[in-house]
């Protein structure tokens, strides 16, 4: 008994060991980085499931899938810096997961600069000069009541001038390459100012039209006796001048006159023609801040001549032949009286 149990005890000894054993053998990941790369291995995973990986260096992500296992390197830059990396790999049901993550580095030889005189290190074959100059131009102008170019006003007219635009280019150290930058400040030449006269401003609204004062009015009257038809007889003359617009200088100024002539005719009284005295009597009256110029019209008169107005003036004037027939008519009154007076005697 005791030499078949021995044997028994060695037997389950042996198989217990094997159990305990397997387990360390299957899903197995490994998992490395080096200047040589970023090393993602595993074995002994699931052959029926999609298992993962992952691999990150410098902030770049790359994934995938496997079977049973996997074993692949991922290289690592070789610029002489250091980089930063993490890899991971797992069953498909997110077990037997292993992970591992660090820096590497310096790997490599820095890059020989290939622009000295730039910022910065440049790779081989960046353009170390820039290329020439963009140079625009163009023509302007400005034309409004009151005009500013470049910090400078002018008044109301308008103004050509040149612009010119020269757009350059500046190094971009992330792209290495060269950017070309838009010049928004234009350098300006031969400018020009042409002024507006009054009459231009006052068309495009800079000055404000001089208001249309009213027409002139004005009448002048004159009165007679007709004594072949015994009738008095009143002639009067109505004028109308207008303003007109001096557009040169935005004023008004008196226009031409017309006149209308009216006569009105009424019974003489009585004993005025048998007493031999053509009576007559001028009058006028004037609006609107006229400057009527009445003429005085003898008795009888009844000549266009007599009641044309004289312009500049302000009073009537009266007919040279006005008082010699006034004292014509007081000498025969004077002679009638004496006469009588013998007769009565």
């Amino acid at each position: 008994m005791r030499l078949i149990a021995a044997p028994l005890a060695a037997v389950v000894a042996t198989g217990f060991g094997v159990l305990l054993a397997a387990p360390a053998s299957a899903h197995t990941p490994d998992i490395s980085a080096s200047c040589a790369g970023v090393h993602v291995g595993a074995t002994a995973y699931d052959a029926d499931q999609a298992n993962r990986w992952s691999v990150t260096i410098n902030g770049v992500t790359q994934t995938g899938t496997f079977g049973a296992s996997v074993d692949q390197t991922f290289p690592v830059p070789q610029d002489g810096a250091t980089s930063t990396w993490s890899a991971f790999v797992e069953a498909a049901d997110g077990s037997y997961h292993g992970g591992e993550s660090g820096e590497v580095g310096p790997c490599g030889a820095p890059p020989a600069d290939a622009c000295t005189d730039l910022t910065g290190t440049q790779p081989a074959g960046t353009p170390c000069t820039p290329p020439p100059d963009v140079t625009r131009s163009g023509a302007g102008q400005l034309a409004d009541c009151e005009v500013t170019l470049a910090g400078t006003t002018y008044d109301a007219g308008e103004l050509t001038y040149d612009e010119e635009y020269t757009d350059t280019y500046v190094f971009n150290e992330t792209t290495n390459a060269w950017d070309l930058v838009t010049d928004t400040e234009p350098t300006i030449s031969d400018v020009v100012f042409t002024p507006w006269d009054v009459a231009q401003q006052v068309q495009r609204d800079c000055v404000e039209r001089a208001p249309q004062p009213e027409a002139l009015q004005a009448s002048q009257q004159s009165i007679h006796l007709d004594c072949a038809d015994n009738v008095e007889v009143t002639t009067t003359v109505a004028s109308t001048t207008p303003y007109v617009y001096v557009a040169s200088e935005n004023t008004w100024v008196p226009g031409h006159a017309t006149e209308h002539t009216s006569h009105e005719e009424q019974p003489a009284q009585p004993g005025a023609c048998d007493r031999g005295v053509s009576a007559s009597h001028v009058g006028a009256s004037s609006q609107a801040g006229s400057a009527l110029v009445p003429t005085s019209v003898d008795a009888g008169s009844t000549g266009a001549a007599a009641l044309a107005p004289v312009a500049g003036s302000t009073k009537p004037v009266r007919d040279s032949r006005d008082p010699a027939l006034l004292l014509l008519a007081a000498g025969g009154a004077l002679v009638a009286a004496g006469a009588l007076r013998v007769r009565r005697s």
